[in-house]
This record gives C-alpha cells, structure tokens and sequence, in this order.
C-alpha cells in the first residue's frame, strides 16, 4: 500500500533545449552546466526555492515537481519572464547555433516520486506537451524567441482567472495528440518587444511587468527624434568612427577641438 500513501497533487514542470542533438561534445555540455544555474537563478528572482522542488534531469532538460507551498501563478508568471531575461543576457554574443533556448510544459495533477522518477497522470501529460509538434514548431519559427512555453487547461485557468499579470491574447489555443494523450493546450511563445494585444472589448490587457531590457527598449521608442549630423567621434586610442554606426545622434554640430 506504499504507492497509495505517495499520492500527491503537484504542479509538473518540464523543459527541454532545443537543438541539443546538434550542438557538439563540448557545447552539449556546456548546456548541461549552464542550465540549472539559469534556472535556479530565475527561481531565486522570482521568490521561489528550487531547491525544494523534486527534480529529475535529463541531459537536455528538467522534469520538475513543484511543492504546493510555492505559488503555481509565480511560476507560471514571474518565474517564466525571468527565466526569459536571464537566457537574453546569457546568450548574448553566443553564436545563433549555441544560444540556450528553451521548450517549457506545465501542468497539474496527480504526481509522485517513483522507483525510477515520478509518476502519475500529471507528469505524463507534461512529456507529453512538452513533446508536441506544436511546440517545438513555435519556437523553431520565432528566431527572435528564446522561451516557449504550453499550458495544460487546468494550468492555463490560473491565467483566466486572474491570478497572473497575463491575459488569455497572449497564448494561442492548439490540439495536442501524443502517442495516448489527447487534449487542447496553449502556447505562448515570448518574443523579443512584442507589444500586447488588444482584448476583444478593444481595451488593452493588463501586459505582463516589463523586463529592464524591454523598459529600455520602450524608452528607446518613446524618445523624441533628431535628425543625425555627419559627425565625428574620436577617441584617445582608437581610430575615427562614423557616430551613427554606434547610435550618437547629435541636434548641431559639436563644438570645435
């Protein structure tokens, strides 16, 4: 009767690289040192405690169970977006074939540690949509996406319900149908300055808290234009560069020497 005194009901997280199998020796593990620490480091910002979480790794990626007393919306929301923040400045200058880019599925439901890992239906349905054509054709398509990620229907409640900064336009309903599983999910893919919808009522979503690097990228958009000036930089040790080939924009001519 041991199995029957295991039962629990826990959140499942499960994510994947893509493009492992293409990477070489070296690069294959350089992304299996690299990462838990991107995700222990976005738990962390996100107040959650992965140490706590039941983890089982798997080369590539991570099937995870999550405590119940660590909030579902936190990873669902917060945990996620930093996670995103964190890959965007660690694949920053890594060639476009070595960036870290990240499959993740998320459901909830019945699961528990086993003999060899965890079982139970939750963590079936998870393999199952972190398997999904869908999916991985998500992220494949979004070159500017480093993150994407499937929500099981029990799990996508937690959006429509209004317990995260999300809103339902920024996912895409899809049919999953992997091997025995079968059932409706929805993915959203986050991509690099993508503004949010507009709701049905042409109001617009409550958008999700913006990164520091979309905050400077909002700046950037709002600030008043200029009209460049043919200018000059010169600095003490380095040849003439045009200003704007590095983004010096100049109202007048500067002064003379």
């Amino acid at each position: 009767m041991q199995h029957r005194s295991r039962f629990a009901r826990r959140l499942c997280v499960a994510l994947d690289a893509k493009s492992y199998g293409t990477l070489d020796n070296v690069a294959q593990y350089d992304t299996q040192a690299l990462l838990p620490e991107v995700l222990d480091e976005a738990a962390a910002a996100a107040g959650l405690d992965r140490s706590a979480w039941l983890k089982q790794p798997q080369g590539d990626g991570e099937l995870a169970l999550v405590p119940p007393d660590q909030p579902e919306p936190r990873v669902v929301d917060d945990f996620v977006r930093e996670l995103d923040a964190i890959l965007q400045l660690r694949n920053h200058g890594r060639r476009p074939d070595v960036r870290l880019r990240l499959r993740i599925a998320i459901d909830f439901g019945v699961a528990y540690e086993a003999p060899s890992g965890f079982a139970g239906e939750a963590v079936v349905a998870t393999a199952r949509l972190l398997a999904s054509e869908s999916l991985h054709r998500a992220l494949a398509e979004a070159a500017d996406a480093d993150i994407a990620v499937i929500l099981s229907p029990l799990v996508y409640r937690t959006v429509l319900n209004r317990h995260t900064s999300l809103t339902a336009d920024h996912f895409c309903r899809i049919e999953v149908s992997e091997k025995e599983y079968s059932s409706e999910a929805w993915i959203r893919v986050l991509r690099r300055g993508a503004a949010p919808s507009l709701a049905p009522s042409g109001q617009p979503n409550r958008a999700a808290p913006e990164t520091g690097s979309a905050r400077l990228a909002t700046a950037s958009k709002s600030a008043p234009s200029v009209s460049p000036v043919n200018s000059t930089v010169e600095a003490n040790f380095y040849a003439p560069v045009d200003a704007g080939v590095i983004g010096i924009n100049f109202t007048q001519p500067p002064d003379g020497p």
